[in-house]
């Protein structure tokens, strides 16, 4: 019996192949968006940790902007004075603070011009943290001798990948007009932030930008000291100044939550987006099947006619639909995969890698989706596939 349910079941689909692909397209699409998230999430959670790690966990970093919004502070090219944050350093507690800016500009080399984004601070003491705090240490080369010298580092990937020709030891670029040595290339931090830029002095950003200030700021903080205590001190000393009334002081526990809460919210917002194609899906489903009853009603009749029970009518348009909609689960599946591996090949060129992995794909949260699916069909066929196990035979035959 189930056999030649089946058979009839693919001979319907196939009799109507553009309209039942279409149906299955909206399946595919919530449940590709599903298995997206689920591909991706522990790769992003890594990731994120890896970065965090880099953060450094005696470190407390400021910029302008309030938490939930940072990036309107940056955009807005807000800056601290200098001096207000190297007064930081008074506080019990803190050992300094590094005063840092953030631009981009055209860098020449070898005949190429590139748009690069360029970070500066204070030499002396951004070295400390990069090595003492972050781990961070360089592949080739020194670090700059002072802030006033006409030098820069490259990170990893900034030195190999950003002009045709690599960046080595000793070449020299033009930022914006002026000269700079390479003399140091940071070994790969698998971090795309520091991997894709330059590291120049702050004094000479702010030559070449003809600007003041400070865009951030991180201060680094005693060894036994209460860190959340400190970033309530630096907090209430920054407060003083007037330069800049909505900024943020972010430590490494507050910036693991609230990373963790745009996580959040990304992958609440894909859920829905998810469940409302499922819903469309589902009505799709439920369209067709209806279409299908009004199609066949002559061979309802017929089936009834030679003795096919209300059972056996509502069983062939149930399985029907739960085929359409596993259909679509298998489907959405296999390109929710693809996708995410494509996602993790592009992200990987720029210095995110690790965000997918065949090993670490959940299997059963994969499987309960494809179950869910079939549900999926299966319910939506329920009310089509009542309508067409109640014809009456007579009038099924009579329908034209």
């Amino acid at each position: 019996m189930l056999k030649n349910f089946l058979i009839l079941t693919f001979k319907s689909i196939r009799h109507r192949t553009t309209r039942s692909w279409l149906t299955i397209l909206g399946i595919v699409i919530g449940i590709m968006l599903v298995v997206v998230i689920l591909a991706l999430s522990s790769g992003i959670k890594n990731t994120i940790a890896g970065a965090l790690q880099t953060f450094g966990s005696d470190l407390i970093i400021i910029f302008p902007g309030k938490e939930n919004n940072p990036i309107v502070g940056f955009l807005g090219g807000q800056k601290f004075r200098e001096k207000d944050l190297l007064d930081l350093e008074k506080i019990n507690g803190v050992k300094f603070a590094v005063p840092m800016g953030i631009g981009n500009l055209n860098v020449e080399y070898g005949g190429e011009i590139k748009s690069t984004m360029i970070h500066a601070a204070n030499w002396k003491k951004y070295v400390e943290v990069l090595e003492s705090s972050q781990g961070i240490k360089l592949e080739n080369g020194r670090w700059p001798e002072n802030d006033e010298v006409s030098e820069v580092v490259f990170g990893h990937l900034a030195a190999k990948a950003l002009f045709k020709k690599e960046v080595s030891v000793g070449d020299e670029v033009v930022i914006k007009s002026k000269r700079f040595k390479v003399v140091g290339n940071l070994s790969e931090i698998g971090e795309q932030m520091l991997d894709n830029v330059i590291f120049v002095s702050l004094d000479m950003l702010n030559s070449l930008t003809d600007s003041r200030g400070a865009a951030s700021a991180i201060v680094k903080i005693m060894p036994g000291v209460n860190i959340n205590l400190a970033a309530q001190q630096i907090k209430f000393q920054l407060s003083k100044q007037e330069v800049i009334r909505d900024f943020s002081v972010l430590t490494p526990e507050k910036a693991d939550r609230l990373i963790g809460n745009v996580l959040s919210i990304i992958e609440l917002v894909l859920i829905v987006i998810a469940l409302i194609s499922l819903i469309v899906g589902a009505v799709g489903i439920m369209n067709t099947m209806y279409t299908s009853v009004l199609e066949r009603t002559k061979q309802i009749g017929i089936m009834k006619a030679i003795g096919a029970s209300r059972d056996a009518i509502l069983s062939l348009f149930l399985i029907e639909s739960g085929i359409i909609g596993l259909a679509g689960g298998i489907l959405g599946i296999i390109f929710g995969i693809l996708s995410a591996y494509i996602i993790s090949l592009v992200v990987a060129n720029f210095g995110i890698r690790g965000l997918f992995s065949f090993a670490s794909l959940d299997f059963f949260g994969l499987f309960v989706v494809l179950f869910l699916t079939f549900i999926v069909g299966v319910v939506s066929g329920i009310l089509p596939a009542m309508q067409a196990s109640r014809m009456e035979p007579a009038e099924a035959l009579r329908y034209e």
